[in-house]
């Protein structure tokens, strides 16, 4: 690959047309260029020189996910930014957006054992399926320049990921990396599994595809069985871009009602500032009718609900509330939400509706498919940054077993509410 003398410099030096100091200090907008090839780096979103609605464009036809689009990332920048620096890269190849990279940069640990790790914007809190938007013929070349500039940075590790085992199969080129960039070891490292719903062109077809056991409820999942006790409606809101305000409360508090009765504090509770973000994210994205507040009201109340987002051909699903007492628990609400979301998702022409981390058999038995989910970590290789990455690694093993597992998982769903915390903010700097 023909390198830009200028940009690949030594430190201390500028790119054509960057401004500011070329060095690990904020810069404010870089350009470079490699043969056909555009590099723009920009520190903050102020400073990227393109509409919003052009990156969601390039997001989209790209195969990026909701995640990925400009209000997503600006939001949760502006909860979780707070002592990292923005690198949000764009690459460009005759006019032509190819890929975007919005990443963050984090230092752990004190000196002289401070590493540096570079993440995508919206990683950890919490943890999504997050494909980045490459366009798989070029990645390996554009993750190339894109290495370089973090390495200029003093960045010693980027981790990318969770991304999907589709997004891992398309860029198997990434792998190679390594061969054509001297400084910079990578290794994809199982995460997980992930699920979604392939989605037919008709309700009915999907409700046939259904195993024996679960074609037994179907009088359930089409609320025949409520409907013989209860007047029953099924309501989706944001389709038309209305405020959600009242109605996302109402689901925050449904959901977190269901966790507590189990002893846990729920999504909002688990994750810092979780329900402030979440009514700013809901927000934001129901401007661009993105957001989706799916319910079922059995007499004007609210018995079960879903959260999701609406993005290309697909629904992003994030999380589920219901009713919990015998009353309710009879109607099986929570498989019967699911069906009824999948029905929605169907009827606006969606093709798919991505499930989410994690193993869970119920979204199996409905349906569901399951895959691996890759972290790619690449890892610089000078003997300095080596002792640094083995010092992180060690105290992420230590907060892993220590506080998450041990702490959080066991200790703390046992105590007395007042103890009860979201999780900590050392511990989610260090899941890498």
């Amino acid at each position: 690959m023909k390198r830009s003398s200028s940009f690949f410099a030594a430190p201390g030096t500028s790119a054509e047309g960057s401004t500011g100091s070329d060095t690990g200090a904020e810069q404010g907008t870089l350009h470079a260029r490699v043969g056909d090839l555009e590099f723009i780096v920009a520190d903050a979103f102020e400073k990227v020189e393109m509409e919003p609605a052009e990156w969601d464009r390039a997001v989209e036809r790209l195969g990026g996910p909701v995640y990925m689009t400009w209000d997503w990332l600006r939001t949760w920048w502006e909860f979780y930014g707070n002592g990292c620096r923005l690198r949000l890269m764009i690459f460009r190849k005759d006019g032509e957006i190819i890929g975007l990279l919005p990443l963050y940069l984090q230092r752990l640990g004190l000196r002289p054992l401070q590493l540096t790790v570079a993440r995508l914007v919206g990683a950890n809190i919490p943890p999504k399926v997050f494909d980045p938007p490459l366009h798989a013929e070029c990645s390996a070349e554009c993750m190339h320049l894109a290495l370089e500039r973090l390495h200029r940075d003093g960045c010693g590790l980027l981790s990318l990921g969770p991304v999907s085992d589709e997004f891992a199969n398309a860029h198997a080129n990434l792998e190679s990396t390594w061969q054509a960039c001297l400084r910079w070891d990578v290794r994809k490292v199982s995460a997980g599994v992930y699920t979604w719903f392939a989605l037919p062109d008709i309700f009915e077809a999907y409700l046939s595809s259904l195993g024996k056991n679960e074609q037994k409820n179907r009088r359930k999942y089409e609320l025949r069985m409520m409907r013989k006790e209860y007047e029953v409606r099924v309501q989706v809101l944001g389709r038309n871009g209305e405020a959600l305000n009242e109605a996302f409360e109402e689901f925050a508090c449904l959901h977190t009602a269901q966790w507590r009765a189990e002893g846990l504090p729920g999504h909002f509770g688990a994750w810092p500032r979780g329900l402030e973000y979440n009514r700013a994210l809901i927000q934001a994205q129901a401007r661009h009718g993105r957001a989706r507040l799916l319910r079922i009201l059995a007499n004007g109340r609210t018995v079960c609900a879903q959260y999701a987002f609406a993005w290309s051909d697909r629904w992003f699903w994030e999380l589920p509330a219901r009713e919990v007492s015998p009353e309710w628990d009879r109607f099986s609400l929570g498989p019967t939400g699911i069906v009824v979301m999948i029905q929605e998702a169907i009827r606006e022409g969606r093709k798919r509706i991505e499930g989410g981390l994690g193993h869970y058999p119920y979204k199996l038995r409905l349906g569901a498919l399951e895959r691996p989910v890759w972290i790619y970590r690449f890892s610089c290789r000078s003997p300095q940054e080596r002792i640094r990455q083995w010092s992180a690694r060690s105290v992420r093993l230590l907060l892993q077993w220590g506080y998450h597992k041990l702490w959080y998982r066991r200790i703390q769903p046992r105590l007395p509410e007042r103890w009860k915390r979201p999780q900590w903010s050392l511990w989610l700097r260090h899941d890498f």
